[in-house]
């Protein structure tokens, strides 16, 4: 049941960044420079939230089916963790320092409650990595050296780079989708007449 809350928050959360990167995606697109790198940022963190979410619920219908060993599992769960941990303590830290100049100029709570919040995950993700990608790494080189003799291995590697694959072109498109859907909803600021 936990961790199903936890699916159900990543999946909000990214849709939540989805509607708020969508409305300042075509200003930060116009004025380019800071506001572009976070809108481009946050859109990052969106679809690994949503990658997250669509690799458990596709690995997990695999399992439950018999076609993903429970082995192979815990080695696409490793794959994805090492390809999206290093550009979600990137694009993190980005939007942790966004989030503290927000806090710091509007001085108001919810906005120093989001700064809370995003350097406690912040430095989560970067005291988990320490540890999480040498253990990660081990997975998924144990994934490679599987018995040669088994003829099953390299479809079994190929089904979890496929998994992976799968999990990260989802994320991917439904921020993309959701970014385009929410894009525009908040109209831009009228330039200055030049003289």
């Amino acid at each position: 049941m936990g961790f199903a809350l936890v699916l159900a928050l990543n999946f909000g959360i990214s849709w939540l960044n989805c509607w708020s990167v969508g409305g300042i995606w075509q200003e930060s697109k116009a004025l380019g420079g800071w506001i572009r790198l976070v809108a481009w940022c946050a859109a990052a963190q969106s679809a690994i939230g949503f990658s997250s979410v669509i690799g458990f619920v596709a690995g997990y219908a695999l399992y439950a089916t018999g076609h993903l060993p429970p082995a192979a599992a815990r080695s696409a769960a490793s794959l994805w963790y090492l390809v999206v941990i290093v550009p979600a303590i990137g694009t993190g830290l980005v939007l942790t320092i966004q989030s503290w100049i927000v806090a710091f100029r509007t001085r108001r709570i919810l906005d120093m409650g989001i700064a809370a919040y995003n350097t406690f995950a912040q430095v989560k993700n970067m005291v988990d990595a320490v540890s999480g990608i040498g253990e990660a790494f081990s997975v998924v080189g144990d994934l490679f050296k599987s018995d040669s003799k088994d003829d099953d291995g390299g479809a079994i590697v190929m089904l979890v780079i496929g998994l992976v694959a799968f999990a990260l072109a989802g994320g991917v498109i439904l921020t993309a989708v959701l970014i385009r859907r929410y894009s525009g909803r908040l109209s831009l600021p009228a330039r200055a007449a030049a003289a």
